[in-house]
């Protein structure tokens, strides 16, 4: 795993991976694999990985498959003290269906704007982005991220819910706090006080 020995956490020795779905369908310990002509009964698939939902009075149930439409902003953390000026916004977002199309991020109540992808497009890796923006206004504010994939998927607001809470992929919320620095007052204040002109000396 990334280079190294399949640690026993994870499925030492052998380790199936599904690709674009759920790691609940990436089995560990692997020991041998049967072919068989209908759907597997065993606990976990039929009592714990599903989607259970009510639609029209009943209760549905599908199995837990394919990973939706998502995107997380690791930089900055949630909740940090960050200087009034540039700010650099970096995530990493994915999808089971399709490759990344775009990451949306928006800055309070502001418009939504597009990150730059990084790197080429897999349908079954990561894809990393950033953002290169700024926040002139000192205070709380927040930040948000969303996903579309060239299935044209978006993330909701609002995940569908299902009693196990699976598949959840609303938009990121996290809060900022902006800061106007002393020390950023003080080099505004040398830079005014270097673009003006001192006095003249009489001839």
């Amino acid at each position: 795993m990334n280079g190294e020995p399949l640690p026993l956490e994870h499925g030492y020795p052998v380790r199936l991976i599904v690709p674009g779905w759920y790691a609940v369908a990436s089995v560990k310990w692997l020991t041998q694999i049967e072919v068989i002509g209908a759907a597997f009964t065993g606990f976990f698939q039929t009592e714990h990985y599903i989607y259970e939902t009510e639609r029209g009075g009943t209760v549905a149930r599908e199995p837990v498959r394919l990973q939706q439409v998502r995107s997380v902003i690791t930089q900055p953390s949630a909740g940090q003290e960050v200087p009034a000026g540039e700010l650099v916004v970096r995530g990493v977002a994915w999808s089971g269906a399709a490759p990344i199309d775009k990451v949306e991020v928006s800055i309070g109540t502001g418009p939504w704007r597009n990150a730059r992808l990084i790197g080429p497009r897999h349908r079954h890796s990561w894809q990393w982005w950033e953002l290169l923006t700024r926040i002139d206004s000192p205070g709380q504010t927040t930040l948000r991220a969303r996903a579309t994939d060239l299935a044209g998927r978006t993330q909701p607001e609002r995940p569908q819910w299902n009693r196990l809470g699976y598949g959840g992929n609303a938009v990121q919320n996290i809060p900022l706090f902006v800061l106007f620095l002393k020390a950023r007052t003080a080099e505004l204040g040398n830079e005014q006080a270097a673009s003006t002109p001192g006095p003249r000396r009489a001839r």
